[in-house]
């Protein structure tokens, strides 16, 4: 599986979590077939060690805007927020991707949003 590919389904275990918390990470790869993506895994984990950090660097990067991001939109953040902190995914390759995903995701106009809050965030 592509890297691209792999980070899509990262994104989709995130949005995944908004609605029902991902408990176990190793139960959760076996029902959706992705065990041995070790890459989904990590990032997983690594989403579920830090996302209380995660959260509060959106929250005060965005103040009350963040109460009116979608799920997607956060499942997004989350994804680049992680790979780049705690990852050492490069930060160009990290926001690309997010900006890739939100055009598939989201509403069209919505990546120029998730650009400019993960430029504010790699800058602060």
């Amino acid at each position: 599986m592509k890297r691209s590919e792999q980070r899509e389904w990262v994104f989709k275990l995130i949005y995944e979590d908004s609605i029902n918390r991902i408990e176990d990470v190793e139960k959760t790869l076996e029902n959706h077939d992705l065990t041995g993506e070790e890459f989904i895994k990590e990032s997983i984990i690594s989403y579920n060690e830090n996302y209380e950090a995660i959260e509060e660097t959106l929250k005060n990067t965005l103040n009350n805007r963040y109460k009116r991001l979608s799920r997607v939109e956060k499942a997004i953040l989350f994804l680049s927020i992680n790979e780049m902190r705690y990852m050492d995914i490069p930060v160009s390759v990290s926001i690309n991707e997010a900006v890739e995903l939100t055009k598939i995701y989201s509403d069209e106009k919505d990546y120029q949003m998730i650009n400019s809050v993960l430029g504010k965030i790699v800058r602060s």
